[in-house]
């Protein structure tokens, strides 16, 4: 049966490859490996797994870091048990075999995403409310996110203000009580990149925040709004229910919505009209001053 390796690095989106009945795929930092996987602790040719028409294999290539098998250490080669939870260096990764009509399943689903990205494209595109257009945008990337709650940020003078919201408590912003990631939007405003995080628990910066920790979530991403050397604002969405990974093909779909919701807001003047709106300088403070 072919099967599915999904590997999460930290503060990005995660990486899926399928690899076919007696095939092999090679995991690495060096651009001719089948999986490239850009993170430090990970060894130019780290590991390859194989199927050798019976079985999984999975073999260390002399790397620095190590590759574990559900917590043990590979010391040359080892078979594999499926399903398994794998580490190379601290890159971790999901490894489960699915059958033909499983796998076509979820390319199917694949497909289905990207129509209902496009679908969603056009509702907003044909949204003639000009003051319903933040809260379309954001609902399009809660829902393309697969996420359950969100808030849009747009630019203000010299700070940004919270224009839209889904299952976020508007009262609740002003007061200065927010349980979401202000570090992911502030990475996401600084860095100018989308910030996603599949497992709050293994990453560094999220699992220090007691926001996040203290509030379940699980998964989370940010996306900024930019226009050129302009920063328009940004999208932030999360879940506390587990569910798939937020991988590169969705960052692909959300980025490009993204892009285009920053067209749109810029020529429908929806940063406008934001007296009202909570101040994120406000938000980022916390209740007494200090960051949640």
């Amino acid at each position: 049966m072919p099967a599915r390796l999904i590997a999460y690095p930290p503060e990005t989106a995660a990486v899926t490859r399928w690899i076919a009945a007696g095939g092999r795929l090679r995991i690495g930092r060096a651009a001719d490996c089948d999986l490239v996987l850009e993170h430090p602790s990970v060894s130019r040719a780290h590991a390859e797994l194989s199927h050798d028409g019976q079985r999984w294999q999975l073999r260390d290539l002399g790397s620095k870091n190590g590759s574990y098998i559900d917590g043990i250490a590979v010391e040359d080669s080892a078979a594999l048990a499926v399903p398994s939870w794998l580490r190379f260096g601290d890159v971790h990764c999901d490894f489960a075999e699915f059958n033909e009509a499983q796998s076509n399943g979820l390319r199917l689903r694949q497909q289905q995403r990207r129509d209902f990205s496009l679908a969603l494209t056009r509702r907003v595109e044909a949204e003639s409310d000009h003051a319903r257009l933040p809260e379309e945008v954001l609902r399009g990337v809660v829902e393309l996110a697969d996420c359950s709650r969100g808030f849009l940020l747009l630019a203000s003078g010299g700070d940004y203000a919270v224009r839209a919201s889904v299952e976020l408590d508007p009262a609740a912003l002003r007061a200065r009580v927010f349980s979401g990631s202000v570090g992911a939007v502030e990475r996401a405003l600084a860095q100018r990149q989308p910030v996603v995080v599949n497992e709050v628990a293994r990453s560094d910066w999220a699992a220090e925040r007691a926001s996040i920790v203290d509030s379940g979530l699980k998964s989370l991403v940010c996306l900024p709004l930019l226009d050129g050397p302009r920063t328009l604002g940004a999208i932030y969405a999360d879940r506390r229910t587990p569910g798939e990974p937020i991988t590169q093909f969705d960052l692909e779909l959300l980025s490009a919505f993204a892009e285009s919701a920053a067209l749109w807001l810029l020529a429908r003047s929806a940063v406008e009209a934001l007296d009202d709106a909570p101040r994120w300088s406000t938000i980022v403070a916390g209740p007494h001053g200090s960051t949640p």
